[in-house]
């Protein structure tokens, strides 16, 4: 796509409007882990990240629709992002989720630690574009674990399908091996600094 400018910053504004209000109502009754704020916030952060790290307006209509098919209807979701926001949008969309079975109907997701290997492997072989916006989900999600973990201690890991802190930070530290390469410098430095963090609170906890 077009670069943008300063009298042109989008390059398909209508798409983003579109995207934002898709995810808006489809996540309207999600809220983050164990707590009352709405998933929406997660979706906005990152697609705010994406704009600053300089992503286009396809990532960003994928980081606000990232998370639709892995939590609101799987393979069918998929075809109707495809039908309605274009093939491109629906292959970041389908590379951004680490599993496309239809929870809504009750279908079951691959348990946690091979999903998350077969995940980081797919990263392993994305492309840039892919990179950037699962960089900016994660960073994203990394600097809620630690201000969490600030504020609450050990227990906030039980939030957490995957309760152990040493699986958590495998993973996320293996995902900052994965993506180092695939995005700017500066993104892939904030995010090992925050997991390196996440590491240091887990640590200190230990210690007490």
């Amino acid at each position: 796509m077009d670069g943008r400018t300063e009298a042109a910053p989008w390059q398909d504004f209508s798409l983003v409007l579109a995207a934002s209000s898709y995810a808006a109502e489809v996540h309207r009754h999600d809220v983050r882990k164990d707590t009352t704020i709405p998933y929406l916030s997660h979706l906005w952060s990152v697609a705010a990240l994406v704009l600053e790290q300089g992503g286009d307006d396809h990532q960003v209509a994928a980081a606000l629709l990232h998370d639709v098919v892995e939590d609101h209807g799987g393979v069918d979701q998929l075809h109707e992002i495809r039908t309605m926001f274009g093939a491109d949008v629906a292959y970041l969309v389908e590379a951004l989720s680490d599993s496309v079975v239809d929870t809504t109907a009750g279908e079951k997701k691959a348990p946690w630690r091979p999903r998350k290997e077969q995940y980081l492997d797919h990263l392993a072989t994305a492309d840039e574009r892919v990179a950037l916006v699962s960089a900016c989900d994660k960073l994203h999600n990394a600097r809620c674990i630690l201000a969490d973990l600030r504020a609450e201690g050990a227990p906030m890991w039980e939030r957490f399908n995957e309760s152990d802190p040493g699986a958590q930070l495998w993973y996320y530290e293996s995902l900052v091996s994965k993506l180092r390469a695939n995005v700017p410098a500066p993104l892939a430095a904030e995010l090992d600094r925050t997991v390196q963090a996440i590491r240091a609170e887990v640590e200190l906890s230990s210690r007490r």
